[in-house]
């Protein structure tokens, strides 16, 4: 026997998916010699199951409410018993890409000095502040966070569509009013392709 024949063929994830509905489905095929019936998981309104497949061509069939069934919309191919079965060839070109992404996780886990992490050590300590960082001043805010609708006097008769244009730092925060009366202030603008709409929550506390 030569020694390319005694190597076992390399496997690769191979999906099946039975679009055509059904409550109990399961999937058999020349991969096991038609000895298992392997159930198939529902993916929203179809059922998918993945298997390690060596190269080559492998013919399968659904089992679907207890009857046998092919998927008229994949390759079929006649058995030596005369049944119509379908038929997925595996080779190694489809998985060219997989390969290539895990060679490169790989170098990229070995290599050190492109890690994504900061360097240093790691701990479970929970950092214990100073007395004197206790009472440092808070970073001073971007002034462009302060020119948000909430601090803008606005005429009472001012027309909504003249509203000046927010800037894009503004976009998708939530940003809130000193407590007044009794009632908080909530604010966010979003965008949506060349249009701002900005929403007010008053909360009573």
């Amino acid at each position: 026997m030569e020694l390319s024949q005694k190597l076992p063929t390399q496997a690769h994830p191979t999906v099946f998916r039975w679009p055509g509905g059904g409550k109990d489905v399961c999937l058999a095929g020349s991969f096991d010699n038609w000895h298992s019936k392997i159930p198939l998981a529902k993916s929203h309104n179809d059922f998918v199951a993945i298997l390690d497949l060596p190269e080559g061509d492998h013919q399968y069939k659904f089992y679907v409410d207890g009857q046998w069934i092919h998927d008229a919309n994949e390759p079929v191919t006649t058995s030596a018993l005369g049944t119509v079965n379908n038929v997925i060839h595996v080779k190694p070109s489809d998985f060219e890409v997989m390969d290539a992404l895990q060679v490169d996780s790989l170098e990229c886990a070995e290599a050190t000095d492109i890690s994504s992490s900061p360097p240093g050590l790691y701990s479970q300590e929970i950092h214990q502040y100073k007395p004197e960082e206790r009472f440092k001043v808070p970073p001073i805010l971007p002034p462009h966070l302060l020119q948000v609708i909430l601090n803008k006097d606005t005429n009472i008769s001012c027309d909504p569509a003249l509203l000046p244009e927010p800037n894009h730092v503004m976009l998708n925060h939530l940003y809130a009013l000193s407590i007044k009366d009794g009632v908080m202030v909530l604010s966010a603008t979003h965008r949506y392709k060349k249009k701002y709409v900005t929403t007010l929550l008053y909360k009573p506390i």
